[in-house]
């Protein structure tokens, strides 16, 4: 089979095949001795896709090729049509391979999270990501609209696999309305791809540049104290984003959704290659000491997007400075000015996210606490505006 031709459809409808799934994942699916799935891989040296039994045996999980032709599978001294009849003959009969005993017993099907791709359609590109291009489509059986990204490789790239699996493994974790929603991952096939939900207001960077001073300082708030519930969730979970930006937030129905999980990680600390920073205009001053990111460094580069999210006309934060300079500014203690249309409150909290000490910042629950109540205030503040303009208009028609 070349990189370019299309698997069998006997044999990618199969329950238990699973397509380019990683061993990390397939591993953990493989537990029982006889558990088996059959997986597939990317062989750059020959530029083919290799087929695989993957299966648990006494000393361990091993992967054997399985030898595909269009009209034949074969294994060890096994042949048949097609991988399903080949299957069924090696639970039938037990075949010795360099002095291991193959016994399948129970086949693995796949997840709730495993789609495939006769499940989506592709409508429209809507941009492009880190690693891959994203297009809105439908699923299939519910005609629901979603988000596809499709990694751009030929399957001959498993970094970039890597990276998306990583993605895939942290999203399906979540479900919360201030999250985009995840559902699923395809591998039986490349373009290998992520479906997510579809938000049909965009990026709020995109909103933010679209609408300028026509967005209302209550709909910033707003949309600040969205986010800052998204991240919440995320935090409670034991989870950091370490890409929080105005960027990657989207907007559902005039819902704010934390997206792009890309450098998200289940973990509470985790440790960074200082050499590789993507995100220095966010990041947090004190990781170019330690090495480490934790919530603290999520709640630093949320003080940059609330800034973001307030600044009119909307711009890039130190657009005007070089990286290497932002570095320098803010590990000197250095800040962005304060946006002349943010309110007084909602400047206090921004100044408490990005303190010089990662330990004097808010949690994430208390900085949406902090949120709730500056949006109280300024509802209240509205509605003594108002009352006392009522006032005003009573006195002068009483006169």
């Amino acid at each position: 089979m070349a990189n370019k031709e299309k698997l069998p459809e006997e044999d990618i409808n199969l329950p238990y095949y699973h397509g380019a799934l990683m061993n990390q994942d397939a591993d953990q699916l493989l537990v029982n001795d006889g558990d088996y799935m059959i997986v597939m891989k990317m062989n750059p040296e020959i530029n083919k896709m290799q087929l695989f039994l993957a299966v648990c045996l006494k000393k361990g999980i091993r992967r054997f090729e399985i030898k595909r032709t269009p009209t034949t599978a074969k294994f060890a001294n096994k042949s048949a049509p097609n991988i399903g009849k080949l299957v069924d003959s090696l639970k039938s009969d037990i075949v010795d391979v360099k002095g291991e005993r193959v016994i399948l017993k129970r086949a693995i099907p796949k997840g709730k999270f495993q789609l495939m791709h006769k499940d989506v359609d592709f409508k429209k590109k809507l941009g492009s990501g880190a690693y891959g291009t994203v297009y809105r489509g439908r699923l299939t059986k519910s005609n629901q609209k979603i988000a596809v990204k499709k990694l751009d490789t030929e399957g001959n790239d498993e970094e970039m696999l890597a990276e998306m699996m990583k993605e895939a493994r942290v999203m399906q974790l979540y479900d919360h309305p201030n999250i985009v929603k995840f559902y699923g991952y395809i591998l039986d096939d490349i373009p290998y791809l992520l479906v997510l939900e579809y938000c049909n207001g965009g990026s709020v960077e995109d909103r933010l540049v679209e609408r300028g001073a026509k967005l209302t300082t209550q709909t910033r708030i707003t949309y600040t104290y969205h986010a800052a519930c998204g991240i919440d969730y995320l935090h409670k979970k034991k989870c950091i984003h370490r890409d929080i930006a105005a960027r990657n937030c989207l907007i559902h129905k005039e819902i704010v959704k934390i997206a792009d999980f890309g450098m998200c990680r289940n973990t509470s600390v985790y440790k960074v290659d200082l050499n590789k920073p993507t995100n220095i205009r966010w990041l947090a001053p004190e990781v170019w000491e330690i090495g480490e990111t934790r919530a603290n460094t999520d709640i630093y580069a949320f003080a940059v997007m609330m800034w973001e999210f307030f600044e009119i006309p909307y711009d890039t934060p130190y657009s005007a400075w070089k990286g290497y300079v932002v570095k320098q500014k803010t590990r000197g203690g250095y800040r962005l000015p304060t946006p002349k249309g943010m309110p007084p409150e909602m400047e206090k909290i921004m100044q408490e996210c990005w303190h010089v000490d990662p330990s004097q910042r808010p949690t994430a629950t208390e900085l949406k606490e902090k949120l709730e109540e500056a949006i109280a205030k300024g509802e209240s503040s509205a509605t003594t505006g108002l009352e006392k303009s009522k006032s005003q208009t009573s006195t002068k028609q009483q006169n």
